[in-house]
């Protein structure tokens, strides 16, 4: 097998949850949950995705 190959199977898609399951998440605990389940209006994210998008309306800064 090439290396390339070898590449590509090592490369894992992120994990997405379903909104409900990220609604009701510790992570997402934080958001008020009524905003949070307007602005979530795809059926899957990931997590990075959800908290991408809460993030920015309620312009929370990461913390590092």
């Amino acid at each position: 097998m090439s290396k390339a190959k070898d590449t590509k199977k090592m490369v894992k898609e992120p994990v997405k949850f379903k909104r409900e399951a990220l609604l009701a998440s510790k992570e997402l605990s934080r958001y008020q949950p009524d905003f949070a389940e307007v602005l979530l209006t795809e059926t899957e994210y990931t997590l990075e995705e959800a908290q991408e998008i809460l993030n920015k309306f309620f312009e929370y800064k990461e913390e590092k």
